[in-house]
């Protein structure tokens, strides 16, 4: 003969970023003393332990985007500077761009990434646009003398954990050429070494 489970637990879950934390709620229905809650119950409590952990660590990642109007092409492309399909790839991914703005780049760079108006001129010279990928490229402003900073340090930083983020961190213009070709070597490094 089955024994009836004692309690009921609802449990809902947030990942908190990179690092792999976790926020969780969770709501215990003890059924020795009462009669078990309904569905509907169930649902009702539920939804509120969703609001619950909103209001504690914010809104899902993915759900930014949602949260407000998509942007047009102009700042889009004035903000991201695109090059590859892998990083707006990587910024649906994350929740920076919603699915709607997503399409709009892909479908600016599937066009060859013609040039949008700019909302304001830039001060600085802009390097032209070539066929490498926007990450494989030092740029016209990059500070060649600048020190590179050990990858430790980098991958502690910006929160690499693989080659594709430490592109989409050189797209942004956060580290130097040379910082992201030594990110290559030391993700190629661990590749090579996994498959030894």
């Amino acid at each position: 003969m089955a024994r009836r489970p004692r309690e009921i637990e609802l449990a809902v879950e947030r990942p908190l970023g990179p690092d792999g934390g976790v926020a969780r709620l969770s709501a215990h229905f003890d059924l020795g003393a009462q009669e078990p809650p309904t569905p509907a119950e169930l649902a009702e409590t539920l939804e509120q332990l969703k609001a619950d952990l909103d209001a504690l660590v914010g809104l899902p990642l993915a759900a930014g985007p949602s949260q407000r109007p998509d942007r047009e092409l102009t700042e889009l492309v004035n903000a991201y500077r695109p090059r590859q399909r892998e990083l707006i790839d990587l910024l649906r991914d994350e929740g920076e761009i919603s699915p709607a703005e997503h399409a709009l780049l892909a479908e600016y760079l599937a066009g060859g990434g013609a040039p949008a108006p700019r909302a304001a001129p830039v001060a600085e010279p802009r390097p032209e646009a070539v066929d490498r990928p926007l990450a494989a490229m030092p740029a016209a402003f990059d500070r060649p003398t600048e020190a590179i900073r050990p990858v430790a340090d980098l991958l502690r930083e910006y929160q690499i954990a693989s080659l594709k983020q430490a592109g989409a961190v050189r797209a942004r213009r956060q580290i130097s050429f040379g910082e992201y070709m030594a990110l290559k070597r030391h993700f190629e490094g661990r590749e090579t070494a996994a498959r030894a």
